[in-house]
């Protein structure tokens, strides 16, 4: 693993001594061979106030030096909240609403369902409404917390050539029937996860259309000082389907009363899921 960007000024990394381009071998006892950059920043959050790496300067030739670096970070903000909601013939359903995706965001709804388990829900809604996005690597983790390591999605380039991103978790934890909660906020990472859950048989999408954001730019810096943003790949569903400017159609429209009425109106909604299992082989 590559460190990609030059260190901030007066970060720890600079005082350090690290550099564009030097090699990232081990972050806190783990060896980074094979890590995502989502990986990464887990392994880095995973030890408390310090970071502890093993860091190798390929142009130089020297030996790897070991650094420990004080965390100087803002603190993530945690993307999950969740809660179980009965039902008046006693049913149970496990509720998590996903605000983002972060480096937090897998190990947080991993967490969520434990506890959901635990406590006996017999079905699950996942909520992203209003999820605008951010990290893939998160939807990529979390789909794999729902079925065994499923395909997530596809990144086409700008030849047309399509690669299969699939899930590396080692195990699903949860199986209950599963809807998904969506709206026309929901965009990029969150679409990418709506649509694998749908894709993979197995959840329902619930609410309305969503944005249509799934692209990959790149900045490319020019002689005169300006830049040149180019889309140089774009998102497809397991099914096929460009999510860029198209969207997550729904299975089922829904209006929300905690969309309406606030809320305070949300384990209305919760209450009032027809939560079953997909029927597979049904795609957009």
């Amino acid at each position: 693993m590559l460190v990609g960007a030059v260190p901030n000024g007066g970060s720890a990394a600079e005082r350090a001594g690290i550099a564009y381009g030097d090699e990232v071998l081990e972050i806190n006892g783990k060896s980074t061979k094979g890590m995502s950059s989502f990986d990464a920043l887990e392994a880095i959050q995973s030890d408390g106030s310090v970071a502890s790496l093993v860091v190798r300067r390929p142009s130089s030739g020297a030996e790897p030096r070991a650094l420990t670096l004080q965390r100087e970070f803002t603190t993530t903000k945690n993307p999950v909240s969740y809660r179980l909601v009965e039902r008046d013939n006693g049913a149970k359903v496990g509720y998590l609403k996903l605000s983002e995706f972060n480096a937090q965001s897998k190990a947080r709804v991993l967490e969520a369902l434990q506890q959901l388990n635990s406590r006996g829900a017999s079905s699950l809604v996942l909520d992203m409404r209003g999820n605008s996005g951010g990290v893939l690597d998160g939807a990529i983790g979390i789909a794999g917390l729902f079925s065994e390591k499923p395909l997530v999605l596809f990144v086409t380039d700008a030849g047309g050539a399509r690669q299969p991103l699939y899930s590396r978790e080692s195990g699903a934890v949860a199986s209950q029937p599963l809807q998904v909660w969506v709206n026309g906020r929901t965009a990029s990472s969150a679409e990418v996860l709506a649509a694998a859950l749908h894709d993979n048989c197995r959840a329902k999408v619930v609410g309305a259309k969503t944005y249509g954001k799934g692209i990959i730019q790149g900045v490319f810096g020019l002689s005169d000082g300006g830049a040149l943003i180019e889309t140089v790949a774009s998102y497809a569903t397991p099914a096929g389907a460009e999510i860029n400017e198209r969207g997550i159609a729904p299975d089922e429209e829904r209006i929300f009363l905690s969309d309406v009425l606030g809320s305070s109106f949300l384990d209305a909604d919760i209450k009032g899921a027809a939560i079953a299992q997909p029927v597979c082989g049904t795609r957009r």
